[in-house]
């Protein structure tokens, strides 16, 4: 486990899918601005974040809405991605984490999903005892993970 800030980490994987974004008509937000670090396993977790936004442009729909987003509550740091589009049927929730598990086949045939995605972020998450998860909202869909803050940057402080 290394401490590192996860804004840079998830602005880098943001701007990475822009152009994606773009070719699909879809906007995808990212505003947070200042620096927030968490311990974890940065080149692992640049996985769970592309996963999450590679999902989302797969699936995103109506208004075409990606909001990725970091809320933090005292000692945990929860990175949500949201796409606008259809909900996950009730049924599906817990087995998306399967591998090779796909909600509509016929929609992942399209854009040449394996199924593998989510169940490799279920296994990083676990790894290092952490939780993920998703949300239904009535004109989309949230994955969620949460991690520990490493608190505010350190400062040095030199004796001059």
């Amino acid at each position: 486990m290394e401490r590192f800030d996860i804004t840079e980490l998830i602005r880098g994987v943001v701007n990475s899918a822009k152009l994606l974004a773009s070719q699909k008509d879809a906007q995808i937000r990212f505003v947070q601005k200042n620096p927030v670090y968490v311990w974890g396993d940065e080149f692992k977790l640049e996985e769970v974040v592309t996963n999450y936004v590679s999902n989302a442009l797969n699936h995103v729909d109506y208004d075409k809405k990606i909001e990725v987003k970091i809320l933090q509550k005292r000692d945990v740091v929860r990175v949500s991605v949201f796409n606008t589009g259809d909900p996950i049927p009730q049924e599906d929730l817990e087995k998306i984490w399967i591998k090779f598990y796909k909600v509509d086949k016929a929609r992942t045939r399209e854009y040449g999903g394996s199924g593998i995605g989510l169940s490799i972020v279920k296994a990083i998450m676990d790894s290092m005892n952490q939780k993920c998860g998703v949300i239904n909202y009535d004109n989309g869909v949230e994955f969620w993970f949460e991690l520990q803050s490493a608190g505010p940057a350190e400062i040095s402080i030199f004796p001059s």
